[in-house]
């Protein structure tokens, strides 16, 4: 801190007279900039929201009420519609006036007749009814989570006094969605069925529902793509039933004859027509065992003086005026009549097929060659077995005995044994990477310690030397203060004085034995 105090003082020194004076100026005018931003932008109201996302008409009524009232407030145009700031302290009391003016008015609904008044006419009156649908409906689909906003358009039927020259009601419904939302296809149709069910004469048909993008989202075209979603569909349906039944086989007769011995191929076909059969059986009436539906008995006596009652047959017994022959006796007549209609004996039957039942199924097994024609034969019986084969379908089941090639078994051997291998020396290179990197930071740390050691020996050993070349010195200049007699041999202690001694042995040794002396050194040499 000192030293930048020095720079500045030093920087200062060096500036002119003229500088020092635009330096100050240059600061002052700062710091009236910074006061007065900072006086602009407290004095500034806090500005929000009175009301978001209107439409451009609401808007500008809203603003032309909050100008009479002389009240500030911005405008804000946004893709959602147009937002008004107004300041914080009259947001509240802006919100209750305009409450009671009616705005914004946004989508109204049958609130539309609270405000009716005398004299309205017939066409006003069906003007509003109009306005009223299409403001119940847009709140209505408002109401779904991915729907953003809605607009919604109704076109009604005029009367007519003939029915053919009446056209039928239609609508359209513009929605904008959230960001990141779609509407699957249950969505659509409800709203389009929510539309037709609120509206007299409206059908799903004439109702089109587009997004903000101009995509119609109940387009009819559409279908088609059920279509091929219901054709996939059974196109997978098929191919699992297939795969279960090939999979049933094979695997009985790997069992049995062993893997890699048998190939089974299955081919199903399955009927998805969905049939409604209604049946009506009628049988007789046998020993009167019916139930009787009505009945009806006549019976007829007579008892007189006449064998013929009622005259005899033929022409004259019936002419009038002829008078019969007097000739009378006593007879009895009796005569009884019975009809009886018994319920018909009708039986009922409905009957619905569903679709996906098995129609045909058409299996092929390929064994090797050394089966015989009895295990050929067993195979058939059990495959058709397993499978439930209906040979009054059309049901087949074909066993070919053929000579197999290993080629493709021993080329997927090969693969597998690759695949394996690889894997393998993938396994192998990874571990020796662990252990060379393992290695590595232990020799690191070997080398590392090592060298420490090192280190720390050659310092003991020079420090040894230096200890060692100390006590040399000293004895040298003992020595000699000794031979020039600046101390007496007694100040000496005993082991100086030993030392001494044998100094001084060596030495006279040296001196007259040279030779031997020299070879006793190669001696400890050799030694060491």
């Amino acid at each position: 801190m000192g030293d930048l105090k020095e720079k500045y003082l030093q920087l200062w020194g060096r500036l002119t007279k003229k500088q020092h004076y635009m330096a100050i100026g240059g600061v002052v005018l700062l710091l009236i900039v910074i006061l007065a931003a900072s006086f602009s932008l407290g004095s500034k109201p806090d500005m929000v929201p009175l009301f978001t996302n209107m439409e451009t008409k609401d808007a500008g009524e809203v603003a032309a009420k909050l100008k009479e009232s002389k009240v500030n407030y911005e405008v804000q145009e946004t893709k959602q519609g147009t937002t008004i700031l107004v300041p914080s302290a009259n947001v509240h009391e802006a919100r209750l006036n305009l409450a009671t003016e009616g705005l914004p008015r946004g989508n109204k609904g049958f609130e539309i007749f609270d405000d009716s008044k005398l004299g309205v006419t017939e066409f006003q009156n069906k003007v509003n009814y109009l306005q009223a649908l299409q403001g119940e409906l847009t709140r209505t689909i408002e109401q779904i989570e991915a729907v953003e906003k809605a607009r919604v358009h109704i076109v009604l039927p005029e009367d007519s006094l003939y029915k053919k020259n009446e056209k039928p009601a239609t609508a359209s419904i513009m929605l904008k969605l959230k960001p990141n939302q779609q509407l699957n296809k249950k969505e659509v149709k409800g709203i389009v069925n929510l539309a037709s069910r609120s509206v007299q004469g409206l059908v799903p048909e004439n109702i089109t529902v587009v997004d903000e993008t101009g995509k119609i989202l109940n387009d009819p075209d559409e279908d088609e793509d059920n279509v091929s979603i219901k054709t996939m569909t059974q196109l997978d349906m098929t191919r699992k039933v297939q795969e279960r039944m090939q999979k049933d086989v094979q695997s009985m007769l790997d069992q049995a004859i062993g893997v890699g011995h048998s190939y089974v191929r299955v081919n199903v076909e399955l009927d998805f027509d969905q049939r409604q059969t209604d049946t009506q059986t009628y049988t007789p009436v046998v020993d009167d065992s019916g139930i009787i539906r009505s009945e009806q008995t006549i019976n007829e006596s007579y008892n007189g003086t006449s064998n013929s009652p009622g005259g005899p047959a033929g022409v004259q017994s019936n002419v009038p005026g002829y008078v019969a022959q007097n000739n009378n006796s006593n007879a009895n007549y009796s005569k009884k009549e019975s009809t009886k209609n018994y319920e018909i004996n009708e039986a009922k039957e409905k009957t619905v097929a569903s679709p996906g039942s098995i129609k045909r199924v058409n299996i092929a097994v390929l064994v090797n060659e050394d089966i015989t024609q009895a295990q050929q034969e067993s195979i058939q019986r059990s495959v058709a077995s397993a499978v439930g084969i209906n040979a009054d379908r059309g049901d087949t089941v074909s066993v070919e005995p053929l000579p197999f090639s290993t080629e493709a078994a021993d080329k997927q051997a090969a693969e597998e044994q690759a695949a394996k291998d690889a894997a393998n020396l993938k396994i192998a290179l990874i571990v020796a990477a662990i252990l060379l990197l393992i290695g590595g930071i232990a020799g690191y740390f070997y080398w590392k310690r090592k060298k420490r050691l090192e280190a720390e020996a050659e310092a003991a050993r020079l420090a040894e030397e230096e200890a060692e070349l100390e006590r040399q010195r000293a004895e040298e200049a003992r020595a000699a203060m000794l031979e020039n007699g600046e101390i007496e041999p007694e100040e000496m202690t005993q082991e100086e004085q030993e030392h001494l001694s044998e100094r001084q042995t060596i030495e006279e040794l040296i001196r007259n034995k040279p030779a031997e002396m020299a070879m006793l050194v190669k001696t400890w040499l050799s030694e060491d």
